[in-house]
């Protein structure tokens, strides 16, 4: 009776949630988009302060490496061959800053939960990534959207420009918020991957 009972609740409970799962053109967006996190020694004040400066020259470097990607296969790519001017630029960041913890970059896929960039607002999901990880990353993490156009600057026109930096019209829309019903769609997702215990970060 009570495997009955669990069974029913649970198909009840799929058939309620099927609706709200991604489409195919909303499930493409995850592999359109490369994202990246800078993850802290630690949560003390000085670990934290020092992610943030790696952060600043991570991006400073990124701009120009990753100016010429036209798509997210192009700048997976960039990323791999560049992998060590990236950890090298981190590394050179600490030591600027007076620390000495070691930098690793690991780039792959990797799970993040949904986050809001005032104008664009990225679901939860299975995304390509770059991580950037100061020590033994045990800190809280910052991410951004590596690509396209570091957070999306070069779509804010409109779908034509959203198009140039390798995004449909459809994933213009759902990260700028215009379907109130995608938005409901990945906070389930989003709550799914809290009650999995998936990441945490801070911005």
């Amino acid at each position: 009776m009570k495997f009955w009972l669990a069974f029913t609740s649970s198909v009840l409970l799929c058939a309620v949630l099927l609706p709200y799962c991604p489409t195919k053109g909303e499930s493409a967006l995850y592999g359109d988009v490369v994202r990246l996190r800078v993850i802290a020694e630690s949560d003390s004040k000085e670990d934290q302060e020092l992610k943030l400066t790696v952060r600043d020259a991570v991006l400073s470097c990124a701009e120009e490496l990753f100016a010429d990607c036209a798509n997210a296969d192009e700048a997976e790519k960039t990323a791999r061959a560049a992998a060590e001017i990236l950890r090298k630029t981190a590394q050179d960041a600490v030591g600027r800053a007076g620390k000495s913890c070691p930098v690793r970059v690991e780039i792959g896929r990797e799970v993040y939960p949904r986050r809001d960039y005032g104008d664009f607002e990225f679901p939860a999901g299975e995304y390509r990534s770059v991580r950037i990880i100061l020590g033994e990353g045990e800190g809280r993490n910052w991410w951004c959207v590596l690509f396209p156009g570091l957070c999306v600057r070069a779509a804010r026109a409109d779908d034509g420009g959203a198009l140039a930096v390798g995004l449909t019209p459809e994933e213009y829309r759902i990260i700028t918020k215009s379907s109130g019903r995608v938005r409901v769609r990945f906070r389930i997702l989003e709550l799914l991957s809290d009650l999995l215990g998936i990441g945490t970060g801070n911005g």
